[in-house]
């Protein structure tokens, strides 16, 4: 369970369910990360059987089971009945599997908050936890992840911007979030040939390669490394959270390097590895 601000979900939203009783024409399922009425454990939802699969349907236990956690989109919802009308049939894979994706950084999001109740000489519960930190921090970010990785590498400087934290709690998840996350990331390197003719020109290649290396703030997850292999050589590689974002970084290095190159009447080349 992820503990969420409102008791019930959006209209078409995609959510973590799980199946608790399945009969002829319909499903029901509990959304375990809502807390629905007051009178309920948690929310609770239906999945009418033309909604389960665009298929014709024999039997509906083929398509679902009691205990299955399921991904549905949600097509209507009245709190005040406590009614969540839910499908099945209109989650694509690649739906399913960025839900599924972000509920588990969810779970994390949420334990990093746990470890912080059990910290030895904190006295703060998983509801006030959330009230001080879970709640006002995730606000800021588009997922789960993005929270996540951005305290990772900026936890000091958000912590900071917080009502009612005192130093020991943020000492203590800070410590939590040094401890418990890894940013995954990807790199891109490669060779680079760089010589100039004229009597300054280890120190033009020292300029070049320095400039480059300063297209970005160096961070644990983002950063260039450039390294002398053998003259001409230079070993440089990109480091970033994607793809995308380490090729736009390779772009922008490269072409200080060859700007400086026409400057000084150099040669350049890059050999990707």
């Amino acid at each position: 369970m992820v503990k969420s601000k409102t008791k019930f979900p959006r209209e078409g939203e995609f959510i973590v369910a799980k199946v608790t009783e399945v009969q002829k024409q319909y499903v029901y399922v509990n959304l375990i990360d809502y807390e629905g009425s007051e009178y309920d454990a948690n929310a609770r939802g239906m999945i009418h059987i033309s909604e389960i699969s665009s298929r014709w349907i024999k039997n509906i236990r083929n398509f679902v089971r009691i205990g299955q956690r399921v991904v549905l989109r949600v097509l209507r919802v009245d709190a005040d009945k406590g009614h969540v009308d839910l499908s099945l049939r209109r989650v694509n894979s690649a739906q399913k599997e960025n839900r599924i994706k972000e509920w588990k950084y969810a779970l994390k999001y949420e334990n990093l908050l746990q470890f912080l109740t059990e910290t030895e000489g904190i006295d703060i519960t998983l509801d006030k936890a959330y009230e001080l930190i879970g709640f006002p921090v995730r606000e800021d970010y588009n997922s789960y992840q993005e929270t996540i990785e951005t305290l990772k590498e900026n936890g000091e400087e958000i912590l900071s911007q917080l009502d009612g934290i005192t130093d020991d709690i943020t000492k203590a998840f800070l410590k939590i979030i040094e401890e418990n996350v890894s940013i995954s990331t990807v790199s891109i390197s490669g060779r680079v040939k760089l010589s100039f003719t004229s009597e300054n020109g280890i120190a033009q290649i020292k300029e070049s390669l320095i400039e480059a290396s300063k297209v970005i703030e160096q961070k644990e997850t983002r950063k260039i490394n450039i390294n002398y292999i053998a003259a001409p050589f230079y070993r440089l590689e990109v480091v970033s959270k994607d793809y995308l974002d380490a090729e736009n970084i390779l772009s922008d290095a490269l072409e200080i390097i060859e700007q400086k190159t026409e400057k000084y009447s150099g040669t350049f080349e890059f050999i990707r590895d």
